[in-house]
């Protein structure tokens, strides 16, 4: 008897890990099309207008220096 309800607890437990499982991956297939379609859209708009990105690239590089360079 302790066997069968030690065979039952792993099968539901296994039943449980198998969901969470399927849940993570859909989860991560998910971010995964919202990061390429991300990307695709920043690379279609840094075609577009390459001069305003590099300037802001630029820009962004020149203030983050110069907050990490103030010494206290």
């Amino acid at each position: 008897m302790e066997k069968l309800d030690k065979l039952v607890d792993e099968k539901a437990i296994r039943e449980k890990l198998d969901r969470n499982f399927g849940e993570v991956r859909d989860k991560f297939e998910s971010a995964r099309k919202t990061i390429e379609e991300k990307e695709e859209d920043m690379s279609k708009s840094i075609k577009k207008k390459p001069l305003e990105w590099v300037a802001g690239a630029f820009i962004g590089g020149l203030l983050l220096g110069s907050l990490f360079s103030r010494r206290r």
